[in-house]
């Protein structure tokens, strides 16, 4: 709204919901973070009147008239929908009254602040006045906006809200594939919370990564999701096993593949090693740890996470390193721990089904090297057999397996519908919306876009959730 430079706010992530934060319960302004709201209000309005030439569109900066032409449009673009005279007269009210005790800067910040701490452009609304369930057209471009572009809707869509019946599927669907050119926030922000890869950098600090490799490990994952998402309209298959990524050469001598040149490049992989977001090292350095194996945490997360699987935790005070010392004494070879895990109790009862998804990526070191040994000088042994997705020798073919599962798509859709939307509908087998996004998955190769086009023409698209009133 106000153009470059201006301040960031500081504002604390809400609680996630299955590792997503983009949730509408939990995103919420109350006591514990009201301040930092208000704190991010008085900085952006200093910042403005500072910059009064640029941020407020006036000529006349200091004067009357700037206040008029600088609410005909800052409140409807904060607001994103068109405001009534009654809201502009509030607002007009608001800097008289400031004024006639402070300096004309101050009165100005005031109703910016005002208009930042603003309810109507902290929420975006999915409540009316009426007895309509259906969104209002200001609505449905804000849900279309935020849920593809992670961002407000632009002068095209605002437009759209006058011009066009946007509780046309047809016409949101243009809407949609129009947007989708500015979606990589929304790509890059899902896959890296749905797969859990937030400890990036405190992982790749405990196996001791040189922090300028992490950076480039992130720059990878964001790259390769824009490239291949939005740049080449990529399909499920594409994101999860791709043989291929885009790196710096520093990155691509330490993962030991070939770099064609400078900067960001992309990078042909062998595919009996690397292929997909599974097997970059932003994922893997985040479920690393030091030591040995990396069996548990990678196969859990992927079990969980990707699968839509709700393991159990050890009992309380249960010592798991004594247990399994206990099992197998301290010179087993991973193999020998995972398969007396897996058929003791209580360990087995998550174990066997996680552990055979997490022993294939132990071709990787916990900092996202590939090896066929272990320190100690064994062999890496990552051949596995994963229930009801078949045998695999490398972690490739098993990202490839889980991208043809429907039960893996169908945690997909869920998980994507749920962030997207910012409620968890359940799942794809038990609700006819989410099941009906699986099966136009299904049908199209697993294109991305095809299944974002089957989410938004959706009659409940343009729904109020239940249980919100008036």
């Amino acid at each position: 709204m106000f153009g470059s430079g201006v301040p960031l706010a500081s504002i604390p992530e809400s609680a996630a919901e299955d590792g997503l934060t983009n949730i509408a319960a939990n995103a919420i302004v109350d006591l514990g973070n009201a301040s930092f709201f208000a704190d991010g209000a008085r900085s952006i309005a200093t910042w403005v009147t500072a910059n009064a030439a640029q941020a407020t569109r006036c000529t006349n900066y200091g004067q009357s008239a700037c206040v008029d032409s600088f609410l005909a449009w800052f409140p409807a673009s904060a607001f994103r929908r068109a405001v009534d005279a009654t809201e502009i007269s509030a607002l007009r009210k608001l800097f008289d009254d400031l004024h006639g005790s402070y300096p004309y800067d101050y009165a100005f910040a005031g109703v910016v602040r005002a208009v930042l701490l603003s309810p109507e452009f902290l929420y975006r609304s999915e409540l009316t006045n009426g007895s309509s369930k259906l969104m209002t057209p200001a609505e449905i471009a804000n849900l279309l906006a935020f849920a593809i572009t992670d961002q407000s809707p632009d002068a095209t869509l605002l437009a759209a809200v006058q011009t066009a019946d946007l509780t046309n599927p047809d016409v949101r669907e243009q809407q949609a594939r129009r947007l989708l050119k500015s979606s990589e926030q929304v790509w890059q922000r899902f896959f890296w919370e749905w797969l859990q890869m937030a400890t990036l950098y405190s992982q790749g600090n405990e196996v001791g990564l040189d922090p300028a490799l992490v950076k480039q490990m992130e720059a990878e994952y964001r790259t390769f999701v824009q490239e291949v998402v939005v740049t080449q309209h990529g399909t499920l298959r594409d994101v999860m096993a791709a043989s291929y990524s885009y790196m710096q050469p520093e990155l691509a001598k330490f993962y030991g593949v070939t770099h064609p040149g400078t900067g960001m490049s992309r990078v042909e992989l062998d595919p009996a090693q690397r292929g997909g977001l599974l097997t970059q090292g932003a994922w893997l350095v985040s479920h690393g740890k030091r030591g040995r194996d990396n069996v548990v945490r990678r196969g859990m997360s992927l079990y969980k996470q990707a699968m839509c699987h709700n393991a159990l935790t050890p009992p309380a005070g249960l010592d798991v390193q004594a247990v399994q010392m206990k099992l197998v004494g301290p010179n087993a070879t991973v193999r020998e721990t995972l398969n007396a895990r897996d058929q003791t109790q209580p360990c087995g009862s998550c174990h066997h089904l996680a552990d055979p998804i997490g022993i294939v990526f132990e071709n990787f070191t916990s900092d996202a090297r590939w090896q066929t040994t272990y320190a100690d000088g064994r062999a890496v042994d990552s051949k596995s057999d994963v229930m009801d997705l078949g045998s695999f020798d490398n972690a490739h073919m098993l990202a490839t397996a889980l991208v043809d599962d429907p039960m893996f798509q169908r945690c997909f859709v869920q998980r994507f519908m749920h962030f997207m939307l910012g409620i968890d509908l359940g799942a794809a087998e038990q609700v006819a919306w989410t099941q009906q996004v699986h099966e136009r998955l299904q049908a199209t190769g697993t294109s991305l876009e095809e299944m974002l086009v089957s989410i938004v023409r959706h009659p409940a698209f343009i729904e109020r959730p239940a249980g919100n009133s008036p």
